[in-house]
Protein backbone atom coordinates (compact mmCIF):
# COMPACT_ATOMS: atom_id res chain seq x y z
CA UNK A 1 0.00 0.00 0.00
CA UNK A 2 1.65 3.26 -1.07
CA UNK A 3 1.33 6.56 1.28
CA UNK A 4 -0.74 7.92 -1.27
CA UNK A 5 -3.53 5.08 -0.69
CA UNK A 6 -3.30 5.36 3.01
CA UNK A 7 -3.35 9.13 3.38
CA UNK A 8 -7.04 10.73 3.64
CA UNK A 9 -6.97 13.95 1.31
CA UNK A 10 -8.68 17.19 3.83
CA UNK A 11 -11.94 18.07 3.24
CA UNK A 12 -12.69 21.00 1.21
CA UNK A 13 -13.60 24.67 2.28
CA UNK A 14 -17.27 23.54 1.94
CA UNK A 15 -17.39 19.75 1.80
CA UNK A 16 -17.52 18.16 5.61
CA UNK A 17 -15.36 15.23 6.58
CA UNK A 18 -15.55 11.81 4.85
CA UNK A 19 -16.93 9.17 7.26
CA UNK A 20 -14.55 6.42 8.38
CA UNK A 21 -15.45 3.28 6.66
CA UNK A 22 -17.82 0.98 8.77
CA UNK A 23 -18.16 3.47 11.28
CA UNK A 24 -21.13 6.29 12.24
CA UNK A 25 -19.80 9.99 12.57
CA UNK A 26 -22.07 11.69 15.17
CA UNK A 27 -23.11 15.04 14.55
CA UNK A 28 -20.19 15.91 16.98
CA UNK A 29 -17.76 14.73 14.76
CA UNK A 30 -18.92 16.23 11.90
CA UNK A 31 -19.43 19.74 13.70
CA UNK A 32 -15.82 19.41 14.99
CA UNK A 33 -14.98 18.96 11.15
CA UNK A 34 -17.43 21.79 9.81
CA UNK A 35 -15.77 24.62 7.97
CA UNK A 36 -15.35 27.90 10.06
CA UNK A 37 -18.23 29.41 8.64
CA UNK A 38 -20.94 26.75 9.21
CA UNK A 39 -19.80 26.51 12.33
CA UNK A 40 -20.29 30.22 12.62
CA UNK A 41 -23.99 29.65 11.51
CA UNK A 42 -24.82 27.36 13.63
CA UNK A 43 -23.33 28.54 16.85
CA UNK A 44 -25.24 32.02 16.12
CA UNK A 45 -28.74 30.17 15.39
CA UNK A 46 -28.49 28.17 18.87
CA UNK A 47 -27.86 31.38 21.05
CA UNK A 48 -30.51 32.79 19.32
CA UNK A 49 -33.08 29.91 20.28
CA UNK A 50 -31.31 30.27 23.40
CA UNK A 51 -31.62 33.82 23.93
CA UNK A 52 -35.02 34.31 22.67
CA UNK A 53 -36.62 31.32 24.21
CA UNK A 54 -34.79 32.24 27.78
CA UNK A 55 -36.38 35.74 27.29
CA UNK A 56 -39.91 34.33 25.84
CA UNK A 57 -40.16 31.84 29.17
CA UNK A 58 -38.74 35.10 31.58
CA UNK A 59 -42.04 37.20 29.90
CA UNK A 60 -44.35 34.11 31.01
CA UNK A 61 -42.66 34.50 34.18
CA UNK A 62 -43.36 37.92 35.03
CA UNK A 63 -46.86 37.98 33.28
CA UNK A 64 -49.06 39.63 35.73
CA UNK A 65 -51.75 36.64 35.83
CA UNK A 66 -48.31 34.58 36.74
CA UNK A 67 -47.54 36.97 39.16
CA UNK A 68 -51.00 36.90 40.86
CA UNK A 69 -51.70 33.38 40.59
CA UNK A 70 -47.43 32.75 42.29
CA UNK A 71 -48.44 35.26 45.07
CA UNK A 72 -51.71 33.81 46.19
CA UNK A 73 -50.40 30.09 46.03
CA UNK A 74 -47.42 31.39 48.41
CA UNK A 75 -49.67 32.21 50.83
CA UNK A 76 -50.82 28.53 51.60
CA UNK A 77 -47.19 27.30 50.98
CA UNK A 78 -45.23 29.29 53.92
CA UNK A 79 -44.64 27.29 56.89
CA UNK A 80 -45.92 28.88 60.16
CA UNK A 81 -46.67 31.96 58.83
CA UNK A 82 -48.20 35.34 60.55
CA UNK A 83 -50.54 37.03 58.82
CA UNK A 84 -52.34 40.53 59.86
CA UNK A 85 -55.46 41.86 58.49
CA UNK A 86 -56.12 45.61 59.62
CA UNK A 87 -59.45 47.54 58.67
CA UNK A 88 -60.46 50.97 59.76
CA UNK A 89 -63.67 53.02 58.91
CA UNK A 90 -64.29 56.64 58.60
CA UNK A 91 -67.53 58.36 58.81
CA UNK A 92 -69.43 61.54 60.13
CA UNK A 93 -70.97 59.43 62.96
CA UNK A 94 -68.21 56.44 63.50
CA UNK A 95 -64.00 56.66 63.56
CA UNK A 96 -62.78 53.33 63.86
CA UNK A 97 -59.73 50.71 63.43
CA UNK A 98 -59.21 47.37 64.39
CA UNK A 99 -56.60 44.73 63.55
CA UNK A 100 -56.29 41.10 63.59
CA UNK A 101 -52.97 39.59 63.97
CA UNK A 102 -52.38 35.84 63.69
CA UNK A 103 -49.47 33.61 64.15
CA UNK A 104 -48.83 29.74 63.82
CA UNK A 105 -46.32 27.20 65.29
CA UNK A 106 -45.76 23.42 65.48
CA UNK A 107 -48.12 24.18 68.93
CA UNK A 108 -50.75 26.14 68.13
CA UNK A 109 -52.15 29.45 66.67
CA UNK A 110 -52.66 32.66 68.27
CA UNK A 111 -54.43 35.69 67.31
CA UNK A 112 -54.39 39.01 68.65
CA UNK A 113 -57.27 41.01 68.14
CA UNK A 114 -57.10 45.34 68.58
CA UNK A 115 -59.95 47.59 68.60
CA UNK A 116 -60.42 51.33 68.59
CA UNK A 117 -62.89 53.62 68.03
CA UNK A 118 -64.71 57.03 68.74
CA UNK A 119 -68.32 56.56 68.99
CA UNK A 120 -70.03 60.15 70.40
CA UNK A 121 -66.93 61.35 71.01
CA UNK A 122 -65.44 59.17 73.36
CA UNK A 123 -62.14 56.89 72.96
CA UNK A 124 -63.92 52.98 72.82
CA UNK A 125 -61.12 50.11 72.44
CA UNK A 126 -60.16 46.48 73.79
CA UNK A 127 -57.82 43.79 72.59
CA UNK A 128 -58.78 40.12 73.02
CA UNK A 129 -55.92 37.81 72.84
CA UNK A 130 -57.04 33.95 72.07
CA UNK A 131 -54.28 31.08 71.90
CA UNK A 132 -55.26 27.71 70.39
CA UNK A 133 -53.25 24.68 71.04
CA UNK A 134 -53.11 21.68 69.20
CA UNK A 135 -55.67 19.52 71.88
CA UNK A 136 -58.70 21.74 70.80
CA UNK A 137 -58.12 24.03 73.79
CA UNK A 138 -59.05 27.52 73.54
CA UNK A 139 -57.49 30.25 76.04
CA UNK A 140 -59.22 33.94 76.18
CA UNK A 141 -57.59 36.79 77.63
CA UNK A 142 -58.82 40.66 77.43
CA UNK A 143 -56.84 43.44 77.60
CA UNK A 144 -56.93 47.79 77.52
CA UNK A 145 -60.47 46.82 78.67
CA UNK A 146 -60.55 50.59 80.66
CA UNK A 147 -62.52 52.62 77.93
CA UNK A 148 -64.53 49.94 77.01
CA UNK A 149 -66.03 49.41 80.15
CA UNK A 150 -66.43 53.36 80.86
CA UNK A 151 -69.00 53.31 77.65
CA UNK A 152 -71.00 50.40 78.96
CA UNK A 153 -71.44 51.83 82.39
CA UNK A 154 -72.14 55.75 80.44
CA UNK A 155 -74.14 53.77 78.22
CA UNK A 156 -76.29 51.79 81.23
CA UNK A 157 -75.61 48.09 79.39
CA UNK A 158 -74.05 47.26 83.00
CA UNK A 159 -74.48 48.22 86.34
CA UNK A 160 -70.73 50.03 87.62
CA UNK A 161 -70.12 47.34 90.17
CA UNK A 162 -70.35 44.72 87.25
CA UNK A 163 -68.05 46.42 84.96
CA UNK A 164 -65.98 46.87 87.70
CA UNK A 165 -66.00 43.27 88.76
CA UNK A 166 -65.72 41.55 84.99
CA UNK A 167 -62.99 43.69 84.65
CA UNK A 168 -60.94 42.55 87.40
CA UNK A 169 -61.57 39.29 86.60
CA UNK A 170 -60.96 39.35 82.80
CA UNK A 171 -58.45 41.80 82.45
CA UNK A 172 -54.88 40.05 82.03
CA UNK A 173 -56.67 36.81 83.27
CA UNK A 174 -56.09 33.57 80.56
CA UNK A 175 -59.89 31.64 80.67
CA UNK A 176 -59.39 28.41 79.26
CA UNK A 177 -62.51 26.89 76.85
CA UNK A 178 -61.58 23.33 76.74
CA UNK A 179 -62.45 20.97 74.04
CA UNK A 180 -65.20 19.09 75.71
CA UNK A 181 -66.57 23.04 76.41
CA UNK A 182 -66.63 23.70 72.79
CA UNK A 183 -68.47 20.36 72.06
CA UNK A 184 -71.00 21.61 74.98
CA UNK A 185 -71.72 24.89 73.41
CA UNK A 186 -71.95 23.64 70.10
CA UNK A 187 -74.67 20.53 71.49
CA UNK A 188 -77.23 23.38 70.37
CA UNK A 189 -76.36 23.42 66.64
CA UNK A 190 -78.16 19.96 66.28
CA UNK A 191 -76.61 17.02 63.72
CA UNK A 192 -74.80 19.95 61.62
CA UNK A 193 -71.83 19.93 64.34
CA UNK A 194 -70.97 16.29 64.44
CA UNK A 195 -72.33 16.21 60.42
CA UNK A 196 -69.35 18.58 59.45
CA UNK A 197 -66.76 16.17 61.04
CA UNK A 198 -62.79 16.15 60.24
CA UNK A 199 -64.01 13.71 56.40
CA UNK A 200 -66.59 16.31 55.48
CA UNK A 201 -64.75 19.28 56.08
CA UNK A 202 -61.60 17.86 53.95
CA UNK A 203 -63.94 16.96 51.45
CA UNK A 204 -65.39 20.65 51.15
CA UNK A 205 -61.69 22.30 51.33
CA UNK A 206 -60.47 19.89 48.78
CA UNK A 207 -63.58 20.67 45.97
CA UNK A 208 -63.30 24.35 46.98
CA UNK A 209 -59.79 24.59 46.39
CA UNK A 210 -59.83 21.87 43.43
CA UNK A 211 -62.39 24.61 41.66
CA UNK A 212 -60.89 27.51 42.17
CA UNK A 213 -57.67 26.30 40.90
CA UNK A 214 -59.49 25.33 37.67
CA UNK A 215 -61.60 28.72 37.53
CA UNK A 216 -59.58 31.38 39.34
CA UNK A 217 -62.32 34.41 38.70
CA UNK A 218 -59.77 37.39 40.32
CA UNK A 219 -58.03 38.98 37.39
CA UNK A 220 -55.28 41.97 36.06
CA UNK A 221 -57.41 44.88 35.18
CA UNK A 222 -54.17 46.67 35.43
CA UNK A 223 -50.12 46.92 36.45
CA UNK A 224 -49.46 49.68 38.43
CA UNK A 225 -46.02 51.77 38.92
CA UNK A 226 -44.04 49.68 41.68
CA UNK A 227 -43.91 50.81 45.12
CA UNK A 228 -40.89 49.89 47.26
CA UNK A 229 -39.51 47.62 44.61
CA UNK A 230 -42.76 45.27 44.79
CA UNK A 231 -45.01 44.84 41.72
CA UNK A 232 -48.15 46.30 42.32
CA UNK A 233 -52.07 45.62 40.45
CA UNK A 234 -54.83 46.48 40.04
CA UNK A 235 -57.65 43.57 40.47
CA UNK A 236 -61.49 42.82 39.66
CA UNK A 237 -64.03 39.92 39.07
CA UNK A 238 -63.73 37.74 36.09
CA UNK A 239 -68.06 36.99 36.16
CA UNK A 240 -67.44 34.06 33.35
CA UNK A 241 -64.83 32.19 36.02
CA UNK A 242 -67.27 32.77 38.72
CA UNK A 243 -70.03 31.82 37.19
CA UNK A 244 -68.06 28.84 36.14
CA UNK A 245 -66.60 28.34 39.91
CA UNK A 246 -69.97 28.12 41.83
CA UNK A 247 -71.45 26.14 38.86
CA UNK A 248 -68.44 23.28 38.89
CA UNK A 249 -68.85 23.34 43.36
CA UNK A 250 -72.42 22.75 43.33
CA UNK A 251 -72.00 19.67 41.19
CA UNK A 252 -69.02 18.47 43.77
CA UNK A 253 -69.48 15.97 46.43
CA UNK A 254 -67.81 18.79 48.79
CA UNK A 255 -71.34 20.76 47.88
CA UNK A 256 -73.67 17.96 48.46
CA UNK A 257 -71.94 17.28 52.05
CA UNK A 258 -72.24 21.04 52.47
CA UNK A 259 -76.07 21.33 51.68
CA UNK A 260 -76.85 17.55 53.44
CA UNK A 261 -75.18 18.92 57.13
CA UNK A 262 -77.09 22.46 56.51
CA UNK A 263 -80.12 21.95 54.61
CA UNK A 264 -80.90 25.86 54.33
CA UNK A 265 -77.71 26.54 52.42
CA UNK A 266 -78.30 26.47 48.68
CA UNK A 267 -76.64 28.23 45.44
CA UNK A 268 -79.85 28.78 43.38
CA UNK A 269 -79.33 28.12 39.62
CA UNK A 270 -80.69 31.37 38.71
CA UNK A 271 -78.69 33.47 41.08
CA UNK A 272 -75.63 31.92 39.07
CA UNK A 273 -77.21 32.71 35.92
CA UNK A 274 -77.51 36.56 36.55
CA UNK A 275 -73.68 37.20 37.25
CA UNK A 276 -72.46 39.30 34.91
CA UNK A 277 -69.16 41.54 34.03
CA UNK A 278 -71.24 44.61 33.81
CA UNK A 279 -73.15 43.97 37.20
CA UNK A 280 -69.70 43.33 38.85
CA UNK A 281 -67.64 46.39 36.94
CA UNK A 282 -71.26 48.30 38.23
CA UNK A 283 -71.58 47.83 41.28
CA UNK A 284 -67.34 48.55 42.05
CA UNK A 285 -67.60 51.61 40.50
CA UNK A 286 -70.54 52.60 42.55
CA UNK A 287 -69.07 51.86 45.64
CA UNK A 288 -65.79 53.15 44.80
CA UNK A 289 -64.02 49.91 45.30
CA UNK A 290 -60.66 49.50 44.82
CA UNK A 291 -58.19 46.30 44.89
CA UNK A 292 -54.49 46.33 44.73
CA UNK A 293 -52.17 43.05 45.12
CA UNK A 294 -48.47 43.67 45.78
CA UNK A 295 -45.88 40.94 45.08
CA UNK A 296 -42.01 40.93 45.17
CA UNK A 297 -40.51 41.28 42.06
CA UNK A 298 -38.27 38.45 41.70
CA UNK A 299 -39.89 35.84 43.25
CA UNK A 300 -43.45 36.96 43.32
CA UNK A 301 -44.14 36.57 46.75
CA UNK A 302 -47.04 37.77 48.77
CA UNK A 303 -46.83 41.21 50.21
CA UNK A 304 -50.18 42.70 51.24
CA UNK A 305 -53.68 42.97 49.18
CA UNK A 306 -55.27 46.47 49.83
CA UNK A 307 -59.04 46.79 49.27
CA UNK A 308 -60.42 50.77 49.41
CA UNK A 309 -64.36 51.63 49.63
CA UNK A 310 -65.56 55.36 49.57
CA UNK A 311 -69.51 55.83 49.17
CA UNK A 312 -69.95 59.23 47.86
CA UNK A 313 -73.78 59.81 49.20
CA UNK A 314 -72.49 58.74 52.99
CA UNK A 315 -69.11 60.37 52.74
CA UNK A 316 -67.87 57.07 54.57
CA UNK A 317 -64.46 55.21 53.79
CA UNK A 318 -63.55 51.68 53.94
CA UNK A 319 -60.15 50.51 53.97
CA UNK A 320 -59.22 46.75 54.53
CA UNK A 321 -55.59 45.24 54.01
CA UNK A 322 -54.40 42.08 54.55
CA UNK A 323 -50.54 41.68 54.84
CA UNK A 324 -48.15 38.67 54.99
CA UNK A 325 -45.85 39.34 58.37
CA UNK A 326 -43.37 36.30 57.54
CA UNK A 327 -43.25 33.56 60.00
CA UNK A 328 -42.98 34.23 63.80
CA UNK A 329 -43.88 30.85 65.37
CA UNK A 330 -42.03 32.59 68.93
CA UNK A 331 -45.12 34.82 69.69
CA UNK A 332 -47.27 31.14 69.95
CA UNK A 333 -47.14 30.90 73.70
CA UNK A 334 -49.47 28.37 75.16
CA UNK A 335 -50.82 29.88 78.95
CA UNK A 336 -49.44 27.68 81.75
CA UNK A 337 -52.16 29.55 84.23
CA UNK A 338 -55.82 30.08 83.44
CA UNK A 339 -58.70 29.77 85.10
CA UNK A 340 -61.70 27.35 83.77
CA UNK A 341 -64.64 28.86 81.19
CA UNK A 342 -67.39 27.70 83.28
CA UNK A 343 -66.36 30.30 86.18
CA UNK A 344 -66.02 33.08 83.48
CA UNK A 345 -69.85 32.23 82.62
CA UNK A 346 -71.14 31.89 86.22
CA UNK A 347 -69.33 35.18 86.97
CA UNK A 348 -71.32 36.92 83.99
CA UNK A 349 -74.44 35.38 84.59
CA UNK A 350 -73.67 36.19 88.72
CA UNK A 351 -73.09 39.75 88.21
CA UNK A 352 -75.88 40.56 85.57
CA UNK A 353 -78.00 39.18 88.26
CA UNK A 354 -76.69 40.66 91.25
CA UNK A 355 -74.54 43.45 90.40
CA UNK A 356 -71.79 41.94 92.49
CA UNK A 357 -69.44 38.30 91.63
CA UNK A 358 -70.58 35.99 93.73
CA UNK A 359 -67.74 33.38 92.13
CA UNK A 360 -64.03 33.71 93.07
CA UNK A 361 -61.12 32.94 91.88
CA UNK A 362 -59.61 29.73 92.98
Amino acid sequence: MTEQNSTQEPAGENELPAEVKGERVSLIKKFKGAPKRTKLIVAGATGFLLVSGGVSAYAVYQSPDVVIAQAIVSLVTEKNPSYELAASVTSPSLDGTMKLSSHQSDKGTALVLDINAKVAGQDVGATLNAVADNNGDFYLNLANFSTLASLLEQTGYLPSESIQSLSDLLTDTWVKVSAEDLETATAGLGGASTCLNEAATKQISDDLQSNLRSNFFVKVKEELAQEDGNRVFSLTLDAAKIKSFASSFKSSKGYAQLAKCQPTFNIPDESIKSISQSAIDEALEKSGTTVKLYATSFDHKFVKLSVDAKDKASGQKVNLTFKNNGSHPEKVVIPTKSIPFTELVTTFYSTLINGQVVATMP
